[in-house]
C-alpha cells in the first residue's frame, strides 16, 4: 500500500526522474530548487514523496521558513517562486496533503502554503477578463514552436522588428552556465531591484541555483559595446522551463536589449526540446503582463493556498507603509542595500 513519507537525499535522482516525466511539474519541483536554498539561506528542506516499487510516483516539495524575532514558523511549496505544490494522481496527492499537515504540525508551523496554478488558460478577452480577475496574479505560459526559425516567422511583424532593433544596434548576447554570466546577471538585477526600491537577493543563491541545476539552467547576458545592459535566468525541466528572473538597465532601454535577451532564451528552449515556456507571475493587466502578453503568453490563474487555513494567501494589496519604505530603500547607497538586502531577502518568501 502507497503511503507518504520524507524523501533522502540519496533518492534525488528517484526524485527528478518523475519530476521530469510529470506534465504539471515545473523546474521549481526539481531537487535543485531545494538544494540551492538550503546552501545559500540555510532554510531546511521537507521533500514529500509518494513510492510505489521502488519509484517516485508523486512529490511535494516543502521548505521551512522561520521568520527571526518571532520565530513563527511556515512550511512553503515554494518559496522565491511562483510555483510549487503537489503533483501526482489525485488519490497521492491526497496522501501527500495529510503527511504535510502532520508534518506542519509536528514543526508547530502555523502555515502550510502551497503555490499552485489553475489548469485551463483564461485566453485573451481582455476586457472581460479584466472585470473578472481584476489585480489578481497569473502566470503567463507560452506554447513553443518546435524550433527557433519556425517560432521567429510565429511573431507577429512589430515583435521582430523589436529583436532586429536590438542586433541592429549592436546588442549582442551570451548564453551559458558559468560564474561570470552570473556575475554579469547580478550587475543588472542588483541594480534594478535598487530602483524598485526592493531588497535583493544573496549572489550566493544564483550562484548556488545554477550550480545545482547544471546544464538544466541558462544564464542570458545581453551586453552593448562591452557594457551588461540585460540579463536573465532560465530554469528547464523535462520539456518546460521558466524564466524566475530577468533585469535590463534603464539607461540602455532605447536599444531594445530586453527583447534581445527574451527572443535568445525563447529560441534556445525552441531548439532543445522545450514545448512550454513560463514568463513567470504578473499581475493582470499591468506592465509585466502586457510585456509577456506581446510574446503570444496566456495568462493562468494563480492559486496560492494555506492547507491548514484552507484560504488564499498571498493577494492582498500592498499597504500604506510599503511605497515609503520602497522610498527609503532607493535612497541607500547600492553598496549598502547590496549587504543589507539579502539579508532581509531570504525571509520574505515571494
Amino acid at each position: 500500500m502507497a503511503e507518504a513519507a520524507l524523501i533522502d537525499y540519496q533518492e534525488r535522482d528517484n526524485w527528478n526522474e518523475f519530476v521530469a516525466g510529470a506534465e504539471s511539474a515545473t523546474p521549481y519541483h526539481r531537487f535543485e530548487w531545494m538544494e540551492a536554498i538550503e546552501i545559500a539561506y540555510g532554510h531546511k528542506p521537507y521533500p514529500i514523496g509518494v513510492k510505489q516499487e521502488g519509484k517516485i510516483v508523486a512529490v511535494l516539495p516543502l521548505i521551512l521558513m522561520e521568520q527571526p524575532l518571532t520565530r513563527k514558523k511556515a512550511l512553503v511549496s515554494l518559496p522565491f517562486c511562483d510555483l510549487g505544490g503537489a503533483v501526482g494522481a489525485g488519490a497521492h496527492v491526497e496522501l501527500l496533503s495529510k503527511k504535510a499537515r502532520e508534518l506542519a504540525d509536528s514543526l508547530a508551523a502555523r502555515e502550510l502554503e502551497v503555490r499552485q496554478r489553475e489548469g485551463q488558460g483564461m485566453g485573451f478577452d481582455f476586457d472581460t477578463l479584466a472585470s473578472e480577475v481584476g489585480n489578481q496574479k497569473v502566470s503567463m505560459i507560452l506554447e513553443l514552436e518546435s524550433g527557433s526559425e519556425k517560432q521567429l516567422a510565429a511573431f507577429k511583424p512589430k515583435l521582430r522588428s523589436q529583436i532586429k532593433k536590438a542586433m541592429k544596434n549592436g546588442c549582442t548576447t551570451e548564453l551559458g552556465n558559468n560564474e561570470k554570466l552570473v556575475e554579469d546577471f547580478y550587475h543588472v538585477f542588483s541594480r534594478n531591484m535598487h530602483a524598485l526600491g526592493s531588497p535583493v537577493h544573496s549572489k550566493d543563491l544564483f550562484h548556488a541555483i545554477c550550480k545545482a541545476f547544471a546544464d538544466q539552467a541558462v544564464v542570458a547576458v545581453t551586453y552593448f559595446e562591452g557594457e551588461v545592459a540585460a540579463g536573465g535566468i532560465v530554469l528547464k525541466n523535462g520539456k518546460n522551463a521558466a524564466i524566475p528572473w530577468a533585469s535590463s538597465l534603464s539607461e540602455y532601454n532605447r536599444l531594445a536589449p530586453n527583447m534581445l535577451l527574451y527572443w535568445e532564451l525563447l529560441a534556445h528552449c525552441a531548439d532543445n526540446g522545450i514545448t512550454t515556456f513560463d514568463f513567470g507571475r504578473s499581475t493582470f493587466g499591468e506592465g509585466t503582463f502586457r510585456f509577456k502578453k506581446q510574446w503570444g503568453a496566456q495568462p493562468y490563474l494563480l492559486s496560492w493556498k494555506d492547507w491548514m487555513e484552507h484560504n488564499v494567501s498571498g493577494t492582498s494589496a500592498p499597504g500604506r507603509i510599503r511605497p515609503m519604505l520602497e522610498s527609503a530603500w532607493r535612497r541607500l547607497p547600492l553598496g549598502l542595500v547590496n549587504v543589507l538586502g539579502p539579508l532581509v531577502r531570504k525571509h520574505i518568501r515571494l
